[in-house]
Protein backbone atom coordinates (compact mmCIF):
# COMPACT_ATOMS: atom_id res chain seq x y z
CA UNK A 1 0.00 0.00 0.00
CA UNK A 2 1.14 3.53 -0.93
CA UNK A 3 0.42 6.34 1.49
CA UNK A 4 0.70 10.36 0.26
CA UNK A 5 3.40 13.04 1.46
CA UNK A 6 2.83 16.05 2.85
CA UNK A 7 5.06 19.21 3.04
CA UNK A 8 4.69 20.70 6.22
CA UNK A 9 5.95 24.42 7.19
CA UNK A 10 6.67 25.87 10.85
CA UNK A 11 8.00 28.13 12.53
CA UNK A 12 10.64 28.80 15.33
CA UNK A 13 8.67 28.45 18.71
CA UNK A 14 5.74 26.48 16.90
CA UNK A 15 3.89 23.48 16.55
CA UNK A 16 2.54 22.23 13.13
CA UNK A 17 0.09 19.65 12.74
CA UNK A 18 0.45 16.87 10.43
CA UNK A 19 -1.07 13.75 8.49
CA UNK A 20 -4.91 14.98 9.42
CA UNK A 21 -3.58 15.78 13.43
CA UNK A 22 -1.90 11.91 13.53
CA UNK A 23 1.65 13.81 14.19
CA UNK A 24 3.18 17.30 16.17
CA UNK A 25 5.93 18.61 14.71
CA UNK A 26 7.50 21.42 17.51
CA UNK A 27 10.17 23.63 16.54
CA UNK A 28 12.66 24.10 18.91
CA UNK A 29 15.14 26.02 16.71
CA UNK A 30 16.19 26.85 13.41
CA UNK A 31 20.15 27.58 12.27
CA UNK A 32 21.00 28.20 8.63
CA UNK A 33 20.93 24.23 7.90
CA UNK A 34 19.45 22.31 10.55
CA UNK A 35 16.90 22.29 13.35
CA UNK A 36 16.09 20.65 17.25
CA UNK A 37 12.58 19.76 16.87
CA UNK A 38 10.09 17.48 18.51
CA UNK A 39 7.76 15.08 17.11
CA UNK A 40 4.91 13.92 18.85
CA UNK A 41 1.34 12.42 18.62
CA UNK A 42 -1.56 11.58 21.24
CA UNK A 43 -0.46 8.44 23.04
CA UNK A 44 2.96 8.17 22.01
CA UNK A 45 6.11 9.42 23.85
CA UNK A 46 7.76 12.49 21.91
CA UNK A 47 10.97 11.77 19.74
CA UNK A 48 13.31 14.82 20.66
CA UNK A 49 15.76 15.46 17.75
CA UNK A 50 18.13 18.05 18.79
CA UNK A 51 19.99 18.31 15.06
CA UNK A 52 18.49 17.14 11.83
CA UNK A 53 20.28 18.89 8.89
CA UNK A 54 19.08 19.36 5.39
CA UNK A 55 18.12 16.17 3.46
CA UNK A 56 18.30 14.08 7.33
CA UNK A 57 15.41 12.22 8.11
CA UNK A 58 13.91 10.59 11.18
CA UNK A 59 11.35 8.01 11.85
CA UNK A 60 8.34 8.32 14.63
CA UNK A 61 5.92 5.45 15.25
CA UNK A 62 2.49 6.57 16.38
CA UNK A 63 0.57 4.89 19.29
CA UNK A 64 -1.34 3.10 16.68
CA UNK A 65 1.89 1.26 15.09
CA UNK A 66 2.04 3.90 12.25
CA UNK A 67 5.58 4.66 11.32
CA UNK A 68 6.01 7.95 9.77
CA UNK A 69 9.31 9.25 8.01
CA UNK A 70 9.70 13.35 8.46
CA UNK A 71 12.48 15.04 6.43
CA UNK A 72 14.05 18.24 6.34
CA UNK A 73 13.49 19.69 3.05
CA UNK A 74 14.43 23.45 3.65
CA UNK A 75 15.62 26.02 5.85
CA UNK A 76 14.35 29.81 5.37
CA UNK A 77 15.81 32.33 7.77
CA UNK A 78 16.88 31.41 11.14
CA UNK A 79 13.02 31.25 11.46
CA UNK A 80 11.16 28.40 9.49
CA UNK A 81 11.75 25.27 8.50
CA UNK A 82 9.80 22.60 6.14
CA UNK A 83 9.64 19.33 6.22
CA UNK A 84 8.42 16.40 3.90
CA UNK A 85 6.38 14.08 5.85
CA UNK A 86 5.36 10.33 4.63
CA UNK A 87 4.19 7.71 6.19
CA UNK A 88 5.92 4.55 5.49
CA UNK A 89 4.12 1.86 7.50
Amino acid sequence: MTYPSETVTAKQYSTAVAVRGALLISIVSVAHSFVHLRIGAVGARNLEVERLNLGEFVQFEGADGALYEVRLLAVEGFDTATFLVTRIK
